[in-house]
């Protein structure tokens, strides 16, 4: 399957992160979804605008062990491999703040590969509560299906465009951790760009989540 393939070549390929990696975390995530559909021709003006409600979808990171800049600090760098799915199924309206429901919708899902240059609230709680607030920016795998009309451009404005393509592009996430033990709790936002032949695309996308995390070298001894 090209999802598994991309999750492979992304896990091998863009960091050696089987090296590393002692955690994974599972669960479900309510996400927001922005699509913003552009034309290069056009001087790269959104030509639609894909939204959506919150949706409860599952939701997988692999991620490795921290490292601090020092014994003492509280700055540091972790890399995270990241799974999530998302759905649209209404647009924004032209100079106007509202959206609707077209008929059209696309759908998909985003792996993302980023390093995390992270600030650790707590650093040594243990088994209490601690945080972590950090950004990353790295390479992101998009594929999306669907349709969608042209709403902001006034000589295509009502041509409905299929959707049904997938590649690789950039991805930058902006996040907020909280743990407690196993429980992990998120708000982030993660940012993929695709571009094609005639259209740009990029999601902007806001997940709460809650995962559960596994240490793998607890699963897996010999790593």
């Amino acid at each position: 399957m090209p999802m598994f393939r991309a999750f492979f070549f992304i896990l091998f390929a863009a960091f050696p992160v089987v090296s590393y990696a002692v955690e994974l975390a599972v669960g479900l995530q309510s996400t927001f979804t922005n699509i913003e559909i552009q034309d290069p021709e056009h001087g790269d003006k959104d030509v639609a605008v894909m939204t959506s409600g919150f949706h409860i979808l599952p939701t997988a990171s692999l991620v490795s062990s921290p490292y601090y800049f020092s014994e003492n600090s509280n700055v540091g760098v972790q890399f995270q491999l990241d799974w999530s799915f998302f759905k649209s199924g209404q647009q924004e309206l032209q100079d106007s703040q509202k959206n609707v429901d077209l008929g059209t919708s696309v759908k998909g899902y985003a792996i993302t590969a980023v390093p995390v240059l992270f600030y650790h609230w707590n650093r040594d709680a243990g088994s209490d509560w601690n945080a972590k607030v950090g950004i990353g920016f790295g390479a992101g795998y998009l594929d999306l299906k669907g349709n969608y009309q042209i709403t902001h451009v006034a000589e295509h404005r009502g041509e409905t465009r299929d959707v049904n393509f997938d590649g690789f592009g950039m991805a930058i996430n902006v996040y907020l951790e909280a743990n407690k033990g196993p429980h992990q709790f998120q708000l982030y936002n993660f940012s993929p760009v695709l571009s094609e032949k005639e259209y740009d695309f990029q999601g902007h996308n806001v997940v709460m989540a809650y995962k559960y995390r596994f240490d793998l070298n607890e699963v897996w001894p010999a790593w």
